[in-house]
């Protein structure tokens, strides 16, 4: 088969390196048709030797490439990866859907939160995972207590900002850390921004790292506290982490964390990540999701 993969530029041309290097049974070439010129034209001019448009990123409304690909009657695969979820979602209540497109589609997700979420605007999907997890190394013991969260620049809100500041004023003795800002105002003395740094590294000094997103696909920050066994919490319920609904939820669950005296590396965690994130599971359930 030969598959064309469009959509989210970065996971799309990661998915296209990964698959190519694989999958020796199928074709893969990746057209960047959302930010390039060019790649939109050789996708039109190459569309009818295409058997398959996989789009890394998802719609019920459709748009250039994949409306070209309906009109000439292509398998088209979609995968949901998170902040689309929100868009569908919001093409569902404004009446903007395509009924040929979603027909035609098979859909995908990472998560069966994503998955519940899409039964609301009556689109089915099938839980696949795109990310490929194979840093393993070994994990650290837990040293000196401490918490570290990620948060994107001009997006610390949508991360959990307000919440991180306030249990971290309630343990003022237990340091906490920020990476991927550089700063952030009013911040407590006992919280440091870090900057863009390399956080398997910043994740084996720390004991307790949080996930605490307005809205998530599947994490991958998530995806590396688990391969090191650390304590980890996320608002979204998923195998091995400490859930949390709210900051009332968080703070008494932080609480019992660190009145345990004999906290340990979570090697359950670590080979669950192995298990189902390493290369050959997570490619060869995409490939029969996209191929067959």
């Amino acid at each position: 088969m030969r598959v064309a993969i469009i959509g989210n530029s970065h996971f799309g041309q990661i998915l296209f390196r990964n698959l190519s290097s694989y999958d020796k049974d199928n074709s893969y070439i990746f057209y960047n048709t959302s930010e390039k010129k060019f790649d939109k034209i050789k996708f039109f001019i190459n569309l009818p030797f295409i058997d398959i448009v996989y789009s890394v990123g998802a719609t019920i409304y459709g748009g250039g490439a994949l409306n070209w690909a309906l009109k000439f009657n292509k398998k088209i695969v979609q995968h949901f990866i998170g902040s689309d979820v929100l868009s569908a979602q919001e093409d569902f209540k404004n009446h903007n859907i395509n009924k040929k497109l979603i027909n035609q589609s098979r859909y995908l997700c990472e998560v069966n939160w994503i998955k519940d979420e899409l039964k609301e605007i009556d689109i089915e999907a099938d839980i696949k995972a795109i990310m490929i997890y194979d840093k393993f190394i070994e994990a650290q013991k837990f040293k000196d207590f401490s918490v570290l969260t990620y948060m994107g620049k001009g997006k610390e809100k949508f991360y959990g900002v307000e919440d991180f500041i306030k249990l971290a004023k309630a343990f003022p003795d237990i340091d906490f850390k920020i990476a991927g800002i550089d700063s952030f105002e009013n911040l407590p003395l006992n919280i440091e921004c870090l900057g863009w740094i390399d956080i398997i590294e910043e994740l084996q000094q720390s004991t307790v790292f949080i996930r605490n997103a307005l809205h998530d696909g599947l994490g991958f920050s998530v995806i590396e506290s688990l391969s090191l066994g650390r304590i980890t919490f996320y608002n979204y319920n998923f195998p091995h982490v400490n859930y949390f609904e709210d900051y009332n939820s968080l703070k008494n669950q932080f609480i019992k964390i660190v009145d345990d005296k004999k906290l340990k590396v979570n090697n359950e965690s670590i080979a669950f990540v192995q298990e189902n994130f390493n290369r050959e599971n997570v490619l060869d359930n995409l490939i029969k999701a996209i191929c067959d």
